[in-house]
């Protein structure tokens, strides 16, 4: 990997990964590092990039910026013309957390974006050899079914799309554009990420600084049925680029998933690194639905899922997760003041 083109880059998974990549970058030799390119939707959004990179301490770390609105296909075309990249990390898509108010919307700008870049990509003069293209996608493109082992794993199917959030149906018909560039010669990696926890700018809308913020306010209190899985987001960035690395590793997908965490649990464990007691008070989810003033960002983890199996990765790359208790001092400690 030499000329690297990261999408979504000011997001929580593209700002990590660029975070990643200039870290290995500063550790070897000059001649040695890879030249990357961050493209964002738009200028505004580059204080989120940075200020990770500030807390990383990568700040003086160079890279490109690039301001593409992937939607059309001839940003993209001009996004790649000028940077020529042998491995595009697809980290961009507008996200929803339960129901997005416009979802149809939001399906069909995920779905065309990916659609864009996988065609691009396809256009791009051969020898050198096409780009290898690092989709990310989601668990919400699996389903609910689990397989034998009672867990969801990379063998799980959406089998009706019918019911399915917008944001599912989005990654869902977004894997299927880039399956299909592979069938046309592409070559791709499709990771499926669990919920992704780590930091982000504390002036940003994300929903875990929300709820760091509400268990702060007194929210701390309380707690509700059912579990999800989760994944840090420096694990998802480092996973991208070792499965990138591993030409084995091409042409399948991989969950991502450190921990399948009751919601009580999870909540606990942001009570206790802000400082607040363990949640006592089990709230019922209809009145959980209705009361949005008092818990601003509970629609982030307010429905159940079925666990998740993470671990054929391991067996992949040499990939460990990181213990998710680390994770969430550092965020208390970042999102402090918000």
């Amino acid at each position: 990997m030499k000329n690297l083109l990261v999408t979504g880059a000011t997001g929580l998974v593209g700002s990590h990964l660029i975070a990643e990549l200039l870290r290995r970058n500063r550790s070897v030799d000059p001649a040695e590092r890879c030249e990357i390119t961050a493209v964002a939707h738009s200028e505004t959004s580059w204080n989120r990039l940075e200020w990770l990179l500030r807390h990383e301490k990568l700040d003086r770390e160079p890279y490109r910026k690039s301001v593409a609105a992937l939607e059309y296909i001839d940003d993209c075309r001009q996004t790649l013309a000028d940077c020529r990249p042998d491995t595009i990390f697809h980290c961009a898509a507008q996200v929803a957390v339960g129901s997005a108010h416009n979802g149809e919307q939001l399906v069909s700008r995920n779905v065309e974006i990916t659609h864009n870049l996988a065609t691009t990509a396809l256009e791009m003069p051969s020898p050198p050899p096409r780009p290898l293209f690092v989709h990310v996608s989601s668990i919400a493109a699996l389903g609910h079914a689990p397989g034998p082992s009672g867990r969801i794993d990379e063998r799980a199917i959406m089998e009706n799309l019918a019911g399915a959030s917008p944001y599912a149906r989005s990654k869902f018909l977004s894997e299927n554009e880039v399956w299909r560039a592979a069938t046309h010669g592409l070559p791709v990696v499709i990771v499926n990420p669990a919920v992704i926890v780590g930091l982000q700018a504390p002036e940003t809308c994300f929903w875990l600084n929300g709820l760091f913020r509400a268990a702060r306010k007194g929210a701390n209190r309380f707690w509700l049925d059912g579990e999800t899985a989760f994944v840090a987001a420096t694990d998802v960035a480092r996973a991208m680029i070792l499965l990138a690395e591993n030409p084995e590793s091409w042409g399948k997908r991989y969950i991502l998933s450190a921990e399948n965490l009751s919601f009580r649990r999870f909540l606990g464990a942001i009570a206790q690194a802000v400082g607040r007691s363990e949640p006592t008070l089990r709230v019922p989810r209809w009145l959980l639905k209705t009361s949005v003033p008092l818990f601003p960002s509970m629609g982030a983890v307010i429905a159940p899922h079925t666990p998740v199996d993470g671990s054929a990765i391991l067996n992949a790359v040499p990939f460990r997760y990181t213990e998710l208790s680390e994770l969430w001092p550092q965020i208390a400690l970042a999102t402090e003041k918000i």
